[in-house]
């Protein structure tokens, strides 16, 4: 069998299409159009069971493909094997003599590789390694209501269901202690909430008027967030900044903690000097313990942005750095999964 079709199978054994309505429509109509016909493409996205879905359209829409993934998450060994085994190259850090016609990145790992028509980076975090680029521009897909969904709806359940997973299965009144309330604190916050646990927020920001979340903290208020750091059954980083615990508090206090400590950024936000056993997962992503770490129907909508981009930077000119997505291209994907998966834009939004 063809790649795709080893793919197609795979997928049809393991989904539902009613998982992934947009990345479907977006492969039947890529694989007539072809848009990555003989085109190089560096996919660096977490290489997951659900990657399979969205490298569908890809494959099928002609792309002569290189798989990566982010350092910190590791690849599904499975995966690896199945593309393998047709011939496509996967590597754990890709060769810098290597150039590619649109890279698709993660966590910003591939930004000093050559790419001919751009780059499109998953990630916020990813977002700082092309903050200086020049002459090619960079398609940001963190940036739009399509990532809140997932960090929002997705992230929440995804970290419960690892907790759970791992035997954490009653939060009722356990004391939560959440660094960061950006989309993806947001998401996590509203899933404590709804398992009852005591939840307390440390954000520079001052907290939200409209805010349900009883207890909030200053983060520069050091002397509160370690005697909160004291008393907590979890701490969960969620700022999207790499080293965060490390560079402004003493570790000591959270080392010493008695606290499950849990990172659920797309890099370490706890920093080089916490030892790996230290924390959850080895301080990657915990939600990443699962098979799917983040439900098919609310990552569906991201990687149909994700392919929808590269599609973009080879057929329309665009100016160089840091660029959004057409807001009509993000609309529609959004209208689409709130039709078929019953969701209001107001489960999502954040204000």
């Amino acid at each position: 069998m063809t790649l795709f079709e080893t793919l197609q199978h795979v997928v049809e054994r393991s989904f539902s299409i009613r998982e992934y309505p947009c990345l479907l429509e977006q492969l039947k109509r890529f694989e007539k159009e072809k848009p990555f016909a003989g085109m190089r493409l560096l996919y660096a996205a977490p290489l997951t069971q659900n990657t399979q879905v969205a490298l569908l359209p890809v494959v099928a829409g002609g792309a002569e493909l290189t798989l990566s993934w982010p350092e910190i998450i590791e690849a599904d060994p499975e995966v690896v094997a199945l593309f393998q085994s047709k011939g496509v190259r996967c590597y754990e850090k890709v060769p810098d003599v290597l150039s590619f016609d649109v890279i698709l990145d993660c966590c910003g790992e591939h930004a000093d590789l050559e790419a001919r028509y751009g780059y499109v980076e998953l990630t916020r975090s990813g977002l700082s390694y092309y903050h200086s680029l020049s002459g090619r521009p960079c398609l940001d897909v963190d940036s739009t209501l399509i990532k809140n969904l997932e960090t929002v709806l997705g992230t929440g359940d995804g970290l419960l269901r690892a907790m759970k997973q791992s035997g954490f299965e009653d939060l009722k009144n356990k004391k939560v202690l959440l660094f960061g309330y950006g989309k993806v604190g947001v998401g996590i916050s509203r899933a404590m909430v709804s398992e009852q646990a005591r939840l307390t927020v440390v954000e520079l920001r001052d907290k939200p008027v409209d805010s349900a979340i009883a207890e909030w903290i200053k983060a520069d208020d050091t002397k509160s967030v370690l005697a909160a750091v004291a008393e907590a059954d979890f701490i969960i980083t969620a700022t999207g900044l790499s080293g965060v615990i490390e560079k402004y508090y003493p570790l000591q206090a959270f080392l010493k903690s008695k606290a499950v400590l849990i990172n659920m950024g797309a890099e370490d936000e706890y920093g080089e000097s916490v030892p790996g056993q230290s924390v959850a997962n080895q301080k990657a992503a915990f939600n990443f313990i699962l098979e799917e770490p983040t439900q098919m129907k609310f990552i569906d909508p991201v990687f149909a942005l994700y392919n929808e981009c590269a599609s973009l930077l080879i057929s329309q000119s665009w100016a160089e750095g840091i660029r959004r997505p057409p807001e009509v291209l993000v609309q529609s994907l959004v209208d689409t999964f709130c039709r078929d998966q019953g969701y209001s834009r107001t489960d999502f939004e954040i204000r």
